[in-house]
């Protein structure tokens, strides 16, 4: 079985998978992070069409608010 890895941990791969589906299947909202795919940048109108490949590393970042 091949594998991505999301913020460094190994997550199992499938075929079709999308960023917008790995971030329901982990439970965060879509406005709630950013998102890039092998060090770029993915806007979040672009998460559904754009596919995670096996040894693909997805980086979620949550923006951090205050002062």
């Amino acid at each position: 079985m091949s594998d991505y890895t999301v913020n460094h941990q190994p997550q199992p791969w499938r075929e079709g998978l999308s960023i917008a589906a790995v971030l329901a299947e982990q439970g965060r909202p879509p406005e709630s992070v950013a998102t890039a795919l092998n060090g770029a940048f993915v806007p979040r109108a672009r998460r559904e069409a754009t596919l995670v490949q096996p040894g693909d590393e997805l980086t979620l970042i949550q923006p951090i608010t205050g002062g």
